[in-house]
């Protein structure tokens, strides 16, 4: 380490080195944000697995301490005069405590603190950076927003932690909630289903190797305080649908008429400039006798199923809210990922009254994957229609 140790001694070196942590963030989040969604693959799965498992790693490395008494005498003896009357207090020497855990009962020099801890930021930012995007592009509620927030703010968050993570409550924690996030994306990938057994898998399995870090590190039984309150909070959020149903991904919405389902095309309003770029909701101008069709195309991996369904909203003139109107859902909208463009379905209503309205595609009786509003209006558009399809 000799050799390492001059050239990061340097001062080129060190003014490169402070931009390393903010290029590997940058180049991370770029990358995951380009791929993940798009589709996944074997290697995106085994980049998490290492992160996870480096992470592991580093976090056991840290975790090495020596107790108080094991500190206090060179040699091993009783400190009583009286072994009647006093309790007996045995003394371990250093060279004892390395014979039985030379590993783990010891203390790390600042240097080797520094490194462990750098290696360990860079293990959780590729989680974090991955669990952020996977998430996001999951999203489709308010409430499941919140947790991508909660990830993107403790992404942001890393990149001033490095001292911290020499304290093990806070990587111990911090793994626990990493954990579950990655097996909750990756279990659905393996077994080609999702839904809440897996996600208490997902929960069980994260929570079960902390304690074992926590078993082996021989920690106070307080450090279990967190990891336990935050797996206990996931499956609370999960059963709410506050978690993004990963690893499903929202491709296209459309709301229109005069569907054709050989092709999935239909007739929609000529957009306006606003709506072109998404700053202005899209309008169904309904010919009377014609039905109104909402369109969706979902992204899942290779193989898996899932039951999806529509939810209808109308929003009431009387109260401004929108209110929940139809749940639609057959045999029909039981996906099988692998098409690149996504999964499509529609789901299509009769005498729909002029007004404005929110569908949601869903995991059924789940989490919101996305979500569109429209406004139906009576009467040709100004400009016409125009053909479109789900690409």
């Amino acid at each position: 380490m000799e050799f390492v140790d001059n050239l990061r001694a340097k001062p080129v070196v060190q003014k490169i080195q402070k931009f390393i942590p903010a290029i590997a963030f940058l180049g991370g989040f770029a990358w995951d944000s380009i791929t993940l969604g798009m589709s996944i693959n074997d290697s995106d799965l085994i980049f998490l697995a290492a992160y996870y498992a480096g992470a592991l790693i580093f976090i056991i490395l840290l975790s090495a301490h020596l107790t108080t008494t094991d500190a206090i005498s060179p040699k091993i003896g009783i400190t009583d005069s009286n072994k009647s009357e006093q309790p007996k207090h045995r003394f371990i020497t250093r060279n004892a405590i390395a014979a039985r855990n030379k590993l783990l009962e010891r203390e790390w020099s600042d240097v080797w603190k520094n490194r462990f801890t750098w290696v360990l930021q860079f293990f959780f930012g590729g989680m974090f950076s991955a669990l952020v995007v996977c998430y996001f592009k999951s999203s489709g509620s308010l409430a499941s927003f919140i947790l991508v927030l909660v990830l993107a703010a403790l992404l942001v968050g890393n990149e001033f932690l490095q001292k911290r993570y020499e304290s093990f409550a806070l990587n111990l924690a911090l793994f626990c909630l990493l954990g579950t996030m990655v097996m909750n994306f990756t279990i659905p990938y393996i077994v080609h289903g999702i839904g809440f057994r897996w996600f208490f898998l997902s929960t069980v399995l994260s929570f079960g190797i902390s304690f074992l870090i926590w078993k082996v590190a021989h920690r106070p039984k307080r450090m279990l305080v967190v990891p336990s309150l935050i797996s206990i909070l996931l499956i609370v959020a999960y059963l709410m649908n506050w978690v993004p149903p990963v690893p499903l991904v929202l491709k296209q919405q459309m709301p229109c008429q005069n569907f054709d389902k050989t092709n999935y095309s239909c007739d929609v309003d000529y957009p306006t400039i606003l709506q072109r770029f998404k700053l202005s909701e899209p309008t169904v101008h309904k010919i009377e006798g014609n039905e109104v069709y909402f369109l969706s195309s979902v992204f899942a991996p290779a193989k898996l199923k899932a039951g999806l369904e529509f939810r209808w909203y109308y929003l009431e003139p009387s109260t401004g809210k929108y209110k929940l109107t139809d749940k639609i859902s057959s045999g029909r909208m039981v996906m099988n990922g692998g098409r690149e463009s996504g999964f499509r379905i529609y789901s299509k209503k009769k005498n729909v009254p002029a007004g404005k309205y929110r569908v949601e595609t869903a995991y059924k009786n789940g989490a919101v994957i996305g979500s569109s509003a429209f406004e139906v209006l009576e009467g040709m558009p100004v400009k016409g229609f125009v053909r479109d399809s789900l690409r």
